[in-house]
């Protein structure tokens, strides 16, 4: 079942915790945005839409999904990232600075940053996926493994759009391609870095984590494939304004609810009946990523704006379920796994470092979250109230996480360690 894990490449505890961090802090700053500017924020060209988008997707999403493949790809890979702390710390300092600095270009059209963006998020990005991609493509040929390299290539492109792009707002010089190159930039970012990321994730952790059946060699084998074809046809065709694109993103959501569907199966049929958030979290998510799917297929139809809308939200809510619900179950077993490895007697049990109390509540915000913010698609009331709840549910997710730290730091100066007496 755990074919291709290897523990002890894992890297430092700070190395995954840094990025962790960061997201509830720009999940407040998004919410405060939220809050303030309702009506700007649902309007898919204001400024303040687009400072939130990049947020959500790059100052959360993938804030948070850098910290996750530090950690997977040298457990999962069995490759250890070369001179690992200082290269998290380049990688999260430059995405923190590139993500602050493309909201605030956005929001006070300052041509300087878009410039300054695109140099920190580009070295970002660019760097990481140099980084990381040798080393998956010399891991062997695990489903996840392939998974990981294609979202990785997917960001890269994705990065090289939006710097292009982003000299276009800094010059206020758009090309004849501006809209092409906008499809293209998002549809690499959500499906083939996000969705695919995800799926990769998916194929390893709800088999292991939940011990469920696993999925089928088809899906695992073809999954990719038809994403990668899917949008590079999708692609051909945007930059040829050829007609019927809309089958690529057809083909895609099919695929998407069939991970759905499928995922569902599995946590309903798992073999570990206890009760668990982080469950709770993925049967959310593939909800919500379902409803993404079904609203931007009817609003391919209908030409409803309402409806794109619903179908963002809801997708960026559905990467975010499944982040929240990892979080829960890797930041505890990091403070375990790292106080075990080091020979302490008193290591606390993974069940008390993040209470299920606490657990609970960030779970029961962010479903509040998620029915006000879709429901406020209608009503804009509903949609500063889930900024409420968003800051909320963000600022109890930053609080587990500095017990979590707190905890294994307390431990690390005050525990027992294994002594040749004590054995």
């Amino acid at each position: 079942m755990y074919n291709g894990l290897s523990l002890d490449q894992a890297p430092p505890i700070s190395v995954v915790l840094r990025f962790f961090f960061t997201v509830p802090v720009f999940g407040i700053l998004l919410a405060l945005i939220v809050f303030f500017n309702p009506h700007a924020v649902l309007s898919h060209t204001d400024p303040f839409s687009l400072a939130a988008i990049h947020l959500m997707f790059l100052g959360i999403i993938t804030m948070s999904m850098f910290g996750a493949l530090f950690q997977m790809q040298s457990v999962l890979g069995g490759r250890p990232i070369p001179a690992v702390l200082g290269n998290a710390f380049l990688i999260h300092l430059f995405l923190v600075i590139g993500v602050l600095s493309l909201s605030g270009a956005f929001v006070f059209a300052l041509p300087e940053l878009f410039v300054i963006a695109s140099v920190f998020l580009g070295s970002s990005i660019l760097y990481a996926a140099n980084l990381i991609l040798p080393l998956l493509f010399g891991g062997g040929s695990h489903d996840t493994l392939r998974g990981m390299r294609l979202a990785l290539i997917a960001l890269s492109l994705t990065a090289v759009l939006g710097i292009v792009m982003a000299s276009e707002y800094a010059n206020l010089s758009f090309s004849t391609f501006h809209d092409a190159i906008r499809s293209a930039h998002y549809s690499l970012g959500l499906i083939g870095w996000i969705a695919v990321l995800i799926i990769a994730v998916a194929f390893q952790v709800i088999e292991m984590f939940y011990v469920s059946t696993p999925y089928s060699t088809w899906c695992k084998h073809n999954a990719f494939k038809i994403i990668a074809v899917s949008l590079f046809f999708k692609i051909i065709w945007l930059f040829t304004a050829l007609p019927y694109i809309w089958v690529f993103d057809l083909v895609m959501g099919a695929l998407l609810i069939g991970f759905a569907v499928t995922t569902a199966k599995r946590l309903k049929m798992r073999k570990r009946r206890v009760s668990d958030v982080s469950i709770w979290f993925w049967s959310s998510g593939i909800t919500l990523l379902v409803l993404a799917v079904a609203a931007y297929t009817a609003s391919i139809w209908s030409g409803h704006s309402q409806l794109l809308t619903i179908s963002i939200i809801a997708f960026s809510l559905f990467a975010l379920a499944v982040i929240l619900g990892m979080m829960g179950k890797i930041v505890p077993f990091l403070v375990w796994f790292h106080l075990n490895s080091a020979g302490y007697m008193d290591t606390p049990i993974m069940s008390n470092i993040i209470p299920q109390s606490r657990a609970k509540g960030v779970f029961a915000l962010f479903i509040l979250t998620s029915l006000l913010a879709l429901g406020g698609v209608f009503m804009i009331e509903l949609f500063v109230l889930s900024g409420l709840t968003a800051g909320a549910m963000f600022i109890l997710l930053l609080v587990n996480l500095v017990k979590a730290f707190q905890l294994y730091r307390y431990t690390l100066s005050h525990g027992v360690l294994f002594t040749s007496q004590t054995l």
